[in-house]
């Protein structure tokens, strides 16, 4: 920790995008698909994925994201969405902040879950960092009132060193039925992260 603050790095697909957490790279990529797609039912699709993720976006960075990446990528059967958000979170004082509680708490979208929530807590190691906590499964979260859809999640909770403060790595898809293949994407992305002692290219601050 120095002053105050720990970098950190991590490594994301090449075809993955670091967005800005206004929303505008989003913005951008919704009007290049919607460019390249004539057919009307497709854009419908493609508005409302984005519409979704930019709630998501917006949930995020009232609720303490420093970083966000992700790529939207149209292929011949449908369009694929995943992303990464990094939250910075410190524990209210007395409050239980293991990764076990924090994990079982947390929730991409809005923080609050539906009864379709489906997922498992284990430890896991990170190369870069050591054992940590994950939670896997299928989450249901709600993005309005009355208005709720499921995502393919990990969460990986991993402290930041000489501080109070933790990390929470949250990986997700709308992409259902490729969760099996998303999880381990999301596994190998998370692998790579690791705290720096400088501002690396593909990184945030942890203040």
């Amino acid at each position: 920790m120095t002053n105050g603050s720990q970098s950190f790095g991590i490594g994301i697909p090449e075809n993955w995008t670091e967005y800005d957490l206004s929303g505008d790279s989003l913005a951008e990529r919704r009007a290049q698909l919607l460019a390249q797609t004539p057919d009307q039912q497709t854009r419908q699709v493609i508005n409302q994925a984005f519409r979704n993720a930019r709630r998501i976006m917006d949930g995020a960075r009232r609720r303490g994201a420093v970083y966000a990446a992700g790529t939207t990528t149209m292929y011949e059967d449908g369009l694929l969405m995943a992303g990464l958000m990094v939250f910075g979170l410190t524990p209210p004082p007395g409050e239980d902040f293991s990764a076990n509680a924090l994990a079982k708490h947390f929730s991409t979208a809005s923080g609050r879950r539906g009864e379709g929530t489906t997922r498992t807590f284990t430890t896991h190691t990170l190369p870069g960092v050591g054992p940590v906590g994950r939670l896997v499964g299928i989450e249901e979260s709600e993005v309005a009132e009355g208005v709720t859809y499921k995502l393919a999640v990990m969460h990986t909770v991993v402290p930041v060193p000489g501080s109070r403060r933790v990390l929470i790595l949250s990986c997700f898809s709308p992409n259902i039925p490729l969760a099996d293949q998303l999880y381990d994407l999301f596994d190998a992305i998370t692998s790579t992260f690791a705290f720096e002692e400088r501002e690396p290219a593909t990184a945030g601050a942890v203040r």
